[in-house]
């Protein structure tokens, strides 16, 4: 419980640190403030994640070398992922790099990076249930969602569909704040299925042998993740492109997946003109 509110001290304090300190995020801006500030949610492994007391993964690695180009420190901001967008707005951080699935709804509010990453959604099962063999089994089942998430709209949007072909909703339809969670009430028969994407499943399932497995159909659409900016950082924004092209280029982006996922993906090299 101490150790629990220390860490929620932390997290408020942080905030309120950067609010200040990130009232501007041009690249002049973050360079005299020596110091560039980055709201995430360290609960999602493994883009980010706590070990040891620190938030490590594939995004903290990213800014990292995205810090070090700018000659400048990084401070991460650990945040609710549903009021994670707001706080952007709010400038208490210069932006989001947090597995953030690039969507049309978000699209209008936030300018994205090129992807760095696939967000295709996938449906987790049990690795025993032999009930749930396409998507469309999911129908009157128990569904888990991160709230706010990519998962929790694309789940909602194919109840929908699975309605207007006859078929029944969701028995039950339950959002967590935090993805490992439902996990957890996956694992103990709490909820028949989790909608997620695919790249950060396929580590949970690797780090769970022989407890879960995925099924696929779920989003016909394939989702990207991209660094998220508001409007008006537009040199940011071009400074983000400029270093992930040059990564996809030497290699290094293809590295950092290899050692977060085992294994590399194939990105485009702008924002889709088609969005989930």
């Amino acid at each position: 419980m101490i150790g629990r509110l220390w860490k929620n001290l932390v997290v408020v304090a942080g905030l309120v640190v950067a609010a200040t300190a990130a009232s501007g995020a041009s690249l002049e801006d973050i360079k005299k403030r020596g110091e560039l500030v980055i709201g995430l949610e360290a609960q999602y492994t493994p883009y980010e994640f706590f070990k040891d007391g620190e938030i490590i993964g594939y995004d903290v690695d990213i800014l990292n070398k995205f810090a070090k180009k700018l000659g400048v420190k990084v401070k991460l901001v650990d945040t609710e992922w549903n009021g994670i967008i707001p706080a952007l707005l709010a400038r208490k951080f210069d932006a989001i790099l947090s597995g953030m699935t690039i969507t049309k709804e978000r699209a209008e509010k936030l300018n994205f990076s090129m992807p760095y990453a696939e967000a295709t959604n996938v449906v987790l099962i049990r690795a025993k249930d032999d009930s749930i063999k396409t998507a469309e089994d999911i129908a009157g089942k128990r569904i888990g969602a991160q709230i706010s998430s990519a998962g929790d709209k694309v789940a909602k949007e194919f109840q929908e569909l699975l309605k207007q072909k006859g078929k029944p909703g969701f028995t039950d339809y339950k959002l967590y704040d935090h993805y490992p969670e439902a996990y957890l009430d996956l694992n103990n028969g709490r909820i028949d299925a989790v909608v997620n994407s695919l790249s950060t499943l396929a580590v949970v399932m690797k780090e769970q042998p022989g407890k879960f497995k995925y099924v696929a159909g779920i989003q016909g659409l394939k989702a990207y993740f991209g660094m998220a900016f508001r409007k008006e950082d537009a040199d940011f924004l071009k400074f983000a492109n400029e270093q992930f092209a040059e990564m996809k280029k030497n290699g290094e982006l293809a590295e950092l997946q290899t050692k977060w996922f085992g294994q590399t993906m194939e990105t485009p090299d702008a924002v889709p003109a088609e969005l989930p």
